[in-house]
Parts: C-alpha cells; structure tokens; sequence
C-alpha cells in the first residue's frame, strides 16, 4: 500500500534533499542527460510553487508530485 507523506511534516530536510535530488537525476537520465532552465523559467518556477505542495508518494514506486496548496495554508 502507498502512503503519501508530506515533506514538510514527514521527513528531515536531509532526507528530502535526498529523495528530490535522486528523483531528478532520475528525470534528468530519462531526459537523455541534459535538462536546461533560463533564469528567467526559474523565476517563473519559484513563483509559482509559492502556491503548490510538494509530495512524495512511497510505495512499489517512488513518485513526486506538485499539487495545488490548501487555501488554508497559503
């Protein structure tokens, strides 16, 4: 069965530091080893997670979602 947790409330900053960094490299080798950014999409990024969540899903596999923020938690 999955669980879902919340990085915030359920893992160490080392810990999610290690999971999010395993999962990009991940995306990273799928995407033929490259992925590139201009400053100006990182930006664009950073605003835009101001009003998303992170997640990791453990199970069978490994998943990392963005999801819309709880109004009561922006």
């Amino acid at each position: 069965m999955s669980q879902i947790l919340n990085l915030s409330h359920h893992a160490s900053d080392e810990e999610a530091q290690l999971l999010t960094s395993l999962l990009i490299y991940h995306l990273v080798d799928r995407c033929g080893g490259q992925v590139q950014f201009t400053a100006d999409e990182i930006r664009q990024m950073r605003d835009k997670l101001s009003t998303k969540m992170v997640q990791i899903q453990l199970g069978q596999d490994l998943r990392l979602r963005i999801i819309d923020r709880l109004p009561e938690l922006l």
